[in-house]
């Protein structure tokens, strides 16, 4: 019975390393992609080369590249 439990909790562990890892990515290529577009080659190698949370590339999309599109429009 224990080597079942451990092995459902493995399985849920691995599930959400990868629900983790999808995430990750999947941020880093948006603000990649919104870096690349805006020609900011310095966000894009700070992006390219930050740790894969997700948060450093949250930022960017939601605060950094929508002021830059403000700024663009005046």
């Amino acid at each position: 019975m224990s080597s079942v439990v451990r092995g459902e909790q493995l399985a849920l562990a691995w599930a959400i390393l990868l629900a983790v890892i999808v995430w990750s990515y999947a941020w880093k290529c948006i603000a990649l992609w919104k870096a690349a577009r805006r020609d900011q080659v310095g966000w894009y190698v700070v992006i390219a080369l930050a740790p894969p949370f997700g948060l450093l590339e949250m930022i960017y999309v939601f605060l950094v590249a929508p002021r830059v599109a403000d700024l663009g429009e005046m």
